[in-house]
């Protein structure tokens, strides 16, 4: 990323801090509360033929699973949207990330667009809540970001992790051994099938009861994730993450990720766990999507507030093989 990429990426965490209660020492800008799983990936006999990535060739492979809630930051706070980020040790010892969360679409096709909706959502002090007519003044000249509010707002809250699908919402390129392009978007399905609630009915519960009842069930078997593709024809907007694509488009399951336990970052071996939808392997590649290009400096300044400042930030991106430790 460019300099001028990570002063974006800064001010768009500053505005994430603001707008979701405020930066706790050691927390998530978002999804701060979570919970580590340890699992396993196995791809499918159709994965390779879309990709060469090592990952997607059939033979299992470790990850673990960090299951969050709420946009929000505070890490007290009640349960709400959850977030699921997984991390796949490869056999070469390095690893890949794939971020997913509940809504369909983002709420801006550029970097730029996301900050103005961002401080479209910044709470009036005197109210404590986003000021109404700068949002409607909003979503009046940038319909798409109207409609991707529309169909979050749709989203039901979840019954259980085990019950709820969760989408990458950026393009990819997969390449497969033929040197073979196929661009195309992740989609986690849930084996147990998509259940959903009132927001309402979740927030009677426990702020942990997402993870308590996920525990429960893993005490008794694993609880399995279906990785799928979904695959672009030409036109397909590949660089917008505000806009589907249309749903006759083919869907591909491509890798099954089984589940199995509780664990933590002591346990891992990693106490900063950054996760970056950039961090790529071979036969995998990111699209021309300017929202995805930047999310690498929003969770490596997130990564700086949350360690300790920028010595922190260093030790944790030399852990991760960055080219940007020095």
């Amino acid at each position: 990323m460019a300099p001028s990429q990570y002063r974006l990426a800064a001010e768009l965490v500053a505005m994430i801090h603001e707008n979701f209660q405020g930066f706790h020492p050691g927390y998530r800008g978002v999804h701060a509360q979570g919970r580590y799983y340890a699992a396993i990936f196995k791809a499918t006999a159709e994965a390779k033929k879309l990709s060469r990535a090592v990952h997607l060739q059939g033979q299992p492979v470790p990850a673990t699973v960090r299951h969050g809630h709420s946009p929000s930051g505070n890490p007290w706070g009640p349960a709400y949207t959850p977030s699921m980020a997984v991390k796949f040790y490869l056999p070469d010892g390095t690893v890949t990330d794939l971020i997913t969360l509940t809504i369909p679409v983002f709420f801006g096709r550029t970097p730029d667009e996301v900050l103005e909706s961002l401080k479209a959502l910044k709470p009036d002090p005197a109210t404590g809540k986003p000021d109404e007519k700068r949002i409607m003044q909003l979503l009046a000249t940038r319909p798409w970001i109207a409609n991707a509010f529309k169909l979050a707002k749709a989203v039901p809250a979840p019954v259980s992790l085990a019950q709820t699908a969760f989408h990458a919402l950026h393009a990819f390129r997969f390449v497969n051994s033929a040197d073979e392009g196929q661009y195309a978007r992740y989609h986690w399905e849930p084996e147990a099938g998509v259940a959903g609630q009132p927001l309402e009915e979740l927030q009677k519960q426990p702020p942990s009861y997402l993870f308590e009842e996920l525990e429960a069930r893993l005490r008794k078997a694993p609880v399995v994730q279906n990785l799928v593709l979904q695959l672009a024809k030409d036109g397909d907007p590949t660089d917008d993450p505000t806009a589907l694509w249309p749903d006759d488009r083919p869907r591909v399951t491509i890798g099954r990720l089984e589940i199995i336990r509780a664990t933590t970052v002591e346990e891992i071996g990693d106490p900063v766990m950054l996760h970056d939808p950039t961090r790529l392997t071979d036969g995998i590649e990111a699209s021309d999507d300017p929202v995805l290009a930047v999310r690498r400096g929003v969770y490596e300044v997130s990564v700086a507030h949350r360690t300790g400042g920028w010595k922190g930030r260093l030790a944790a991106l030399e852990r991760a093989g960055s080219p940007f430790a020095i």
